[in-house]
């Protein structure tokens, strides 16, 4: 009976496994790897929503020497990095890697390597802040994503358009993360300039318009395949062109609110245009994989709402290609720019995930508990937004602020951590079929 005990134990905590292998000088097998990876990036996101949702508390019941940069910091890594890129990773190499290659060592370990690195982030940033000890965490996972992210673009073969997106957005990534060691130059050398947060925001686009939005519209596709369902080749090889000359000077946009010039609002704005023109071959072929294949209601709706955000996200981009929305979304920060970042990383990202993973049949959204989960996530993330923009809109226009906002926005939190406290306790206790 201990033994058993021990073993479900071991199953969930990769360190423990780590152990065990070495102990029989065994690799682990990749099912048991994934199962494990996926098992605890659902344990980091509940872990991010609690941070999230103890920052709202304190803005309504301030809490003694409660340090809100610092958990910001934990609750924004681990988000982005534990539940995000390592789920991510996770189902590319199932379905992307062919099976023989699955088991090898750099995947078994750098995975596990991140892991535990992104799982430290959760007390290093809340009991030390951005100092030595968080900074030597990201740059072990940021050299071992190096590693994962070469070994995957060498194993990935064949020339399929969701292949393709799956390999920019790895590229993408790799751009995106030469910002993380630039940072520490510039903060040195000269402070929070303008040249650090522009940095901080050449980071964060990559990851966000480059890694995230491609490589998962590459799994969206590989799915489309598995199903059968035959898209038009046309509109693969448009939706991805028009991806990827977006990407890049669509930078532009987020560096306007510093001293910069007017041409930068045009190159943003052609950019923005082109996401704007893809976004319509993306809702073609999410108009015809809804009328050719019978998918039922959880899905549906996490899929229609994950794109609705998308689409949400690519509108407000190209308005901020405009002077006049740019000082306004600076001014009001809190509301605008604030609510576009949790509209990205919980309306589409995270939505968007659990739904691919839903699908992939990873996971399992069938029982009751599993809908009443979805029901809480997705309202917490509706009302979370429409108090944000809804609030920055009536400062724009000089109404003042909606009575007990702050603590509408805890509610709206606490709908969010309920709703994935459920959901992951369902998927911790089942079997994953990776």
């Amino acid at each position: 009976m201990l033994k058993s005990g021990f073993n479900q134990v071991a199953f969930f905590i990769p360190i423990f496994n780590v152990s065990l292998c070495i102990k029989k000088k065994q690799i682990m097998p990749y099912k048991t790897v994934y199962a494990t990876i996926l098992k605890t990036s659902f344990l980091l996101l509940l872990l991010s929503a609690f941070y999230g949702f103890l920052m709202r508390w304190n803005f309504s019941f301030p809490i003694a020497g409660f340090s809100y940069k610092n958990i910001l910091q934990s609750h924004s890594h681990v988000a982005f990095l534990g539940w995000g890129y390592l789920s991510v990773l996770v189902v590319v190499i199932r379905f992307f890697v062919n099976e023989k290659l699955r088991d090898s060592i750099i995947y078994t370990y750098t995975l596990l390597v991140m892991l535990i690195c992104i799982t430290l982030m959760l007390f290093s940033f809340p009991l030390g802040g951005y100092k030595i000890f968080s900074i030597v965490l990201l740059a072990v996972f940021g050299c071992t994503s190096y590693v994962i992210s070469f070994k995957l673009l060498r194993d990935i073969k064949q020339n399929s358009y969701s292949i393709k997106l799956i390999k920019f957005g790895i590229y993408y990534y790799i751009l995106s993360s030469l910002a993380t060691w630039f940072l520490a130059g510039v903060l040195v050398t000269q402070g929070k300039t303008d040249l650090y947060y522009n940095t901080v925001y050449f980071y964060l686009h990559f990851l966000y318009n480059g890694f995230f939005v491609f490589t998962l519209f590459g799994l969206f596709f590989r799915l489309l395949r598995r199903k059968g369902i035959a898209i038009c080749e046309k509109d693969q090889k448009y939706f991805f062109i028009l991806l990827n000359l977006a990407c890049i000077p669509s930078y532009s946009l987020s560096v306007l609110w510093s001293d910069v010039s007017e041409y930068f609002n045009y190159i943003g704005g052609i950019s923005a245009l082109f996401q704007l023109i893809s976004a319509v071959y993306l809702i073609k072929i999410i108009i015809k994989y809804l009328s050719e294949y019978s998918i039922s209601k959880i899905p549906k709706v996490l899929l229609l709402f994950s794109i609705t955000s998308y689409c949400f996200k690519v509108v407000m981009q190209f308005f901020s290609a405009f002077p006049y929305f740019v000082t306004k979304s600076i001014a009001l920060k809190p509301f605008f720019i604030i609510g576009y970042l949790h509209l990205f990383t919980l309306g589409f990202m995270t939505v968007f995930i659990v739904f691919l993973l839903n699908e992939f049949k990873i996971i399992q959204l069938k029982s009751r508990i599993s809908e009443i989960s979805v029901f809480f996530v997705l309202a917490g993330i509706f009302i979370t937004e429409l108090l944000m923009f809804s609030q920055g809109f009536l400062l724009l226009f000089g109404k003042g602020m909606i009575n007990d906002y702050s603590f509408n926005l805890l509610i709206a939190s606490a709908l969010l951590l309920i709703g994935i406290v459920l959901m992951t306790s369902v998927q911790f206790f089942k079997k994953q079929t990776i």
